[in-house]
């Protein structure tokens, strides 16, 4: 054989070894997905839930309002090799508690709190309404956990019984801490911020433009963080029953209380009334074994996950069915406001709009709830989701805001078209001012020796070029707009408050607020949760319609049958195939993450960063921001 024939023979074995190699591949990939395919179609049929079952509520990640809808972002972690992105859904865990404590199987309800990330104080009070709630049914609640920060206490104080591990702690540190302020740095960098605002209090761009906190800013924070303060405190004396001050004066005496128990954290909170008994969670689950049914499978007792409960009882399943006619709808506006579409943790203003207008030309949706929990943003998108909730309600649907832990700024511009407006005690809200930030960074260059030149037909071509010097005319036109935004918003909110502008002049000048402070200000007209804001709905539709069986169904974005249908079947195929640890298999670890000394500062250095990021990506890098950098978080 020549070599060129010996040549094309080598190859042609390659070539159907490739080939083999291919079609193997496809094979067992189909047969893969049809393997996948029947598994989910037999698992994600409901299991039933047997007697003497205990519903165990492993909370894990941060808290957040909507609905849990995670699973493709969970799938895709998984598929790239990504640790899964954990929340605890408030919502559905609200749902699970409040049919729990209906169930005659459900026997007990244990929350293990290692790992919960918690959120701010108005969203910790409402799971701490809805455990408090279960309780009242007579049924225990534990909680346990390896050390509880105060965002799991505040959680976990709302237990008929506090369990710890005999190497933890209870930590309750109090409200507040410091920022970065980035004057100094810009400088020796050689850039200028050159922030615009109206508002002596609108601090959110502050720190790329102070070395350190205004007087203003400063005594707005104090007074806010004061007063939330103040909430957590006596909720914690009031679940644990608690002399009043008994926290404040349990941190006052701690050094020394601390040494005097010879450094036994765990003991010292069981003396002080903070948890009832130390417990490794192996005797724990020991303990609940005997006081239960044991559970051979899992050699444990016999218990249900929150995910499992929830396949089992679907929150707002016979809404979603159309079984009641009538329904108010439950709209969760969450994070940042931009103008265009919605991502991750962002609220887009066109997207939203969106989502309103379905709402208002859905004949079964009778009245809208806004939940908020959002710090605001683009001044436009928060227009565009405000003006179409005044359409709605000029279609004759009413509009009830309920705000989260965070409503300020453009979140607070966003519930001005509402029949009524419900805050949390602890809500921060407020913050009515605008501003934009314009750096520039010539000197910089200067320092890299870049040089720049070009031409332009007129001084606005480059008004906003960030290589040059802010050109006093651009500064002057910004201003005015700014101006001009403020003034909407004064107006917009003495309209809606049914106050004078002037009035609200003296509460605004991008001012914060505590939920009970707005309220004396006439900013918000009740008190309450998501629960008060649902009922004043029904009670503006009952008015209006002579009364009517209203159900409650949380509206998420459309999407195409097959996209839903793709995503809640893979969705149940990754739940069924990937391992779940069991209640009886939590690792008991005594670090945290909290304790790192370095993780809030660098964490803020990202934070901030982010954001001016996502500032300097509005429209022509000059856009009005109606936001609030004003998170209180236990």
């Amino acid at each position: 054989m020549s070599t060129l024939g010996a040549m094309r023979a080598y190859l042609r074995k390659i070539f159907n070894w490739l080939d083999w190699g291919r079609r193997l591949a496809i094979n067992l990939a189909f047969l893969g997905l049809i393997a996948v395919a029947v598994t989910a179609a037999v698992l994600s049929r409901s299991p039933g839930i047997d007697d003497q079952t205990v519903l165990v509520l492993q909370l894990r990640g941060p808290l957040v309002e909507s609905p849990a809808d995670l699973r493709r972002e969970r799938v895709l972690g998984q598929l790239l090799g990504l640790a899964p992105g954990d929340a605890v859904s408030l919502p559905d865990v609200v749902h699970a508690l409040e049919r729990a404590a209906k169930d005659p199987k459900i026997t007990q309800t244990l929350v293990l709190l290692d790992g919960f990330e918690g959120g701010g104080i108005a969203s910790l009070d409402e799971l701490a309404m809805a455990l408090s709630q279960f309780r009242a049914s007579g049924k225990p609640l534990i909680a346990w956990a390896t050390r509880y920060d105060q965002r799991q206490f505040r959680v976990a104080a709302e237990a008929s019984e506090v369990i710890l591990h005999p190497m933890g702690e209870v930590l309750i540190t109090g409200l507040g801490g410091r920022r970065n302020y980035y004057r100094d740095a810009l400088d020796r960098l050689g850039v200028s911020a050159n922030l615009i605002r109206v508002g002596e209090y609108k601090s959110a761009a502050e720190p790329f433009v102070a070395r350190g906190p205004s007087p203003e800013a400063l005594q707005a924070t104090t007074f806010v963080l004061d007063a939330l303060w103040n909430h957590y405190r006596a909720s914690i004396e009031r679940a644990r029953k608690l002399d009043s001050g008994a926290i404040a004066q349990a941190l006052s005496d701690l050094p020394g209380s601390l040494s005097r128990a010879g450094g036994d954290a765990a003991g010292l909170a069981r003396s002080l009334g903070l948890v009832d008994s130390l417990m490794p969670y192996a005797d724990l689950r020991e303990r609940l074994i005997r006081e239960g049914v044991r559970d051979d499978d899992h050699k444990s007792f016999r218990q249900v996950s929150l995910a499992a409960y929830l396949r089992v009882y679907p929150p707002g399943e016979e809404d979603d069915e159309g079984d009641n006619e009538h329904q108010i709808g439950v709209l969760v506006a969450e994070g940042e406001i931009t103008e265009g579409e919605a991502s991750a943790g962002v609220i887009g203003g066109r997207a939203m709009a969106a989502r309103i207008r379905q709402a208002r030309e859905d004949e079964r949706i009778k009245a809208i709830v806004l939940r908020i929990d959002s710090p605001g943003g683009s001044a436009v998108g928060s227009e565009l989701i405000r003006h179409e909730l005044e359409l709605a309600r000029q279609a004759g649907k009413p509009v009830v805001a309920s705000m989260g832990d965070l409503a300020a700024s453009g979140g607070y511009w966003i519930a001005l078209s509402a029949d009524r407006i419900v805050a949390h005690p602890a809500t921060i809200t407020g913050s009515i001012g605008v501003f934009a930030l314009l750096p520039t960074g010539q000197a910089l260059l200067d320092k890299l020796s870049v040089r720049t030149g070009g031409y332009q037909t007129g001084w606005l071509a480059g008004g906003f070029d960030p290589r040059v010097e802010l050109d006093p005319r651009m500064r002057e036109l910004v201003q005015s707009r700014i101006n001009r935004i403020y003034d909407d918003f004064i107006t917009l909110s003495a309209k809606a408050r049914g106050l004078e502008a002037s009035a609200v002049k003296r509460v605004a000048g991008g001012r914060i607020w505590s939920g009970d402070q707005a309220l004396e200000r006439g900013l918000v007209d009740e008190l309450g949760g998501l629960d008060q804001a649902i009922q004043a709905a029904k009670q503006l539709v009952a008015k209006d319609k002579g009364g009517a069986s209203l159900g409650v169904r949380y509206l998420k974005p459309r999407r195409p049958w097959f996209e839903a249908l793709w995503q809640r079947w893979l969705g149940t195929a990754i739940d069924a195939l990937l391992p779940r640890p069991q209640s009886g298999e939590v690792a008991e670890s005594h670090g945290h993450a909290e304790g790192a000394p370095l993780a809030a500062p660098l964490s803020q250095l990202q934070r901030d960063a982010l954001w001016l990021a996502s500032a300097l990506a509005s429209p022509g890098g000059s856009g009005a921001l109606a936001h609030c950098l004003c998170a209180a978080e236990p």
